[in-house]
């Protein structure tokens, strides 16, 4: 690859990553029992689509840090996207959010999935919740087989624990605020 930067090609070379990974993994999950079909094709939507900014972001601290582009960069960038497509599943299930981008979101679709099964709302609610729980390991999983010298992989463990509490010590701060009076010293430490 050339050192100047074409977005389109980066965002295509971190889509054929997601694409080629979570299509597997869902299809093992699937696999499994065709009872959990409807739940991968969650885990592949969570992934469908983005502007690949957090893989960018990884990419980018990783080349100012003097070190060369990669598969296994990519891969370990794609990695962020899908940190990024867990909290969006959880976000949407705790704001009970109907749509994002103008597509049902996971509790929403599996509801539709479920409408036979007696409780259906509250299984599609814990079946979202399971989705992105399975987003977020498969995050670590890919990251982990990045192909990333082992090293670098072993110093990366303490920060990948550290974004993993901080995700979701964020997301229990959102909760208490969620309709209450604006607080700005609230909202700036849930978005630290």
């Amino acid at each position: 690859m050339s050192e100047h930067w074409e977005t389109a090609a980066f965002k295509a070379r971190v889509d054929e990553v997601l694409c080629s990974f979570v299509s597997q993994e869902a299809d093992q999950f699937a696999d499994i029992d065709p009872a959990l079909i409807p739940v991968a094709r969650q885990v592949e939507q969570a992934v469908a689509d983005g502007k690949r900014l957090r893989a960018a972001f990884c990419y980018w601290g990783w080349r100012a840090a003097g070190q060369p582009d990669s598969d296994a960069l990519v891969r370990a960038a794609a990695s962020m996207e899908l940190v990024h497509a867990a909290a969006i599943v959880h976000d949407d299930l705790i704001d009970d959010s109907a749509l994002r981008h103008s597509r049902p979101t996971a509790h929403v679709a599996l509801r539709s999935a479920l409408r036979r099964r007696p409780r259906a709302a509250n299984a599609a609610r814990s079946l979202a919740m399971l989705v992105g729980d399975l987003l977020m390991s498969l995050a670590g999983q890919l990251f982990a087989t990045s192909g990333l010298p082992a090293a670098y992989l072993g110093r990366a463990r303490p920060l990948w624990a550290a974004l993993a509490r901080d995700l979701i010590a964020g997301e229990c701060l959102e909760i208490p605020h969620t309709g209450a009076t604006p607080d700005t010293s609230a909202s700036l430490k849930v978005i630290r």
